[in-house]
């Protein structure tokens, strides 16, 4: 068993290096890959209006998975590995508070953007606290979306 562990850590360690390698070509090349996007938000309205949203970038945005809670969002981080989730707070089976401390814990690296109707300073203390890395209350604009998004995508390349 315990080769099968070795094997399979060598394994995650070429693909990250993999990664890192097609990023930095994606850099030298001037080509900019999609930002792959998780979106958890337990309105199916909102979730289609998010989709909505960054489908008016899809060259520049690719929504990679959807979650209803915030058990599903971990679950979904861990499989599916997105650039950048956008955490609603107030969900049903687990709250957002709850998810981005999870999703945290399992990644440090990990990028949330909170997007709630509780603009309040205390839930943004929270979130913040939490691990988010920036909040967006509703109602918002595209256009608040997308300097938001592209603020957090500068911040994990290094620019900010």
């Amino acid at each position: 068993m315990t080769g099968e562990n070795e094997m399979s850590g060598e394994i995650e360690r070429k693909m990250g290096m993999k990664e890192k390698k097609e990023k930095k070509e994606e850099r030298r090349n001037g080509k900019r890959r999609k930002i792959r996007v998780l979106i958890v938000e337990d309105a199916a309205y909102m979730r289609e209006m998010l989709e909505e949203m960054l489908n008016q970038q899809r060259d520049r945005y690719e929504i990679v998975g959807f979650a209803a809670n915030g058990r599903e969002a971990v679950e979904k981080y861990k499989e599916l590995k997105p650039d950048i989730v956008t955490m609603d707070l107030v969900m049903e089976v687990m709250d957002g508070i709850q998810a981005i401390k999870e999703i945290k814990g399992y990644d440090k690296k990990a990028k949330i953007l909170v997007i709630t109707a509780l603009g309040t300073p205390e839930y943004e203390r929270e979130s913040l606290e939490a691990g988010a890395d920036a909040c967006l209350w509703k109602p918002f604009t595209v256009k608040n979306l997308f300097e938001v998004l592209e603020r957090l995508v500068s911040e994990e390349q290094g620019g900010g």
